[in-house]
């Protein structure tokens, strides 16, 4: 009788660790999934910055000031990513005494910061809803002096 009663008790055992190698794989697999759409954000947001700044930096070679740079960057952000909040863009003008902006001899160099919030799909779970990433970028607007001479 106690042996029959002892058997009974060792029944569903499995289930109960097969529920919770199902609840790890969860966690990792979303762990995965919401780290891989943090890296893909990140780059996105890299991407849009580097593509600013050197927008940005452009606009020194039709002479305008720091007000047309800082419009013409957070333009060029708003068309490409939509949702970046915090845009700061520096130049030397702005930020004087800054040893990246000022150089000596004096170059043409913008900096952009922008911050963006990635929501997560999985990590919600766990009590992580989203987070919030930065990216920052020097652009430099390198005029090219080219002389060509052809002589016969």
């Amino acid at each position: 009788m106690i042996k029959k009663f002892t058997k009974n008790l060792e029944r569903g055992q499995a289930i109960i660790l097969i529920a919770f190698a199902i609840i790890g794989m969860i966690a990792i697999v979303g762990l995965m999934t919401d780290g891989g759409i943090l890296l893909i954000e990140y780059a996105r947001l890299k991407r849009g910055i580097d593509a600013a700044s050197v927008a940005a930096a452009q606009q020194f070679r039709k002479g305008y000031v720091a007000a047309d740079l800082a419009k013409a960057g957070e333009e060029f952000l708003r068309l490409n990513q939509s949702d970046v909040a915090n845009v700061q863009i520096d130049t030397c003008t702005t930020l004087p005494g800054d040893p990246v902006l000022c150089t000596d001899p004096p170059r043409k160099l913008v900096r952009i910061t922008a911050t963006r919030v990635v929501t997560f799909g999985f990590m919600r779970v766990v009590g992580f809803n989203s987070t919030t990433i930065s990216a920052s970028s020097v652009g430099e607007a390198a005029s090219i002096d080219l002389v060509l001479a052809v002589d016969t």
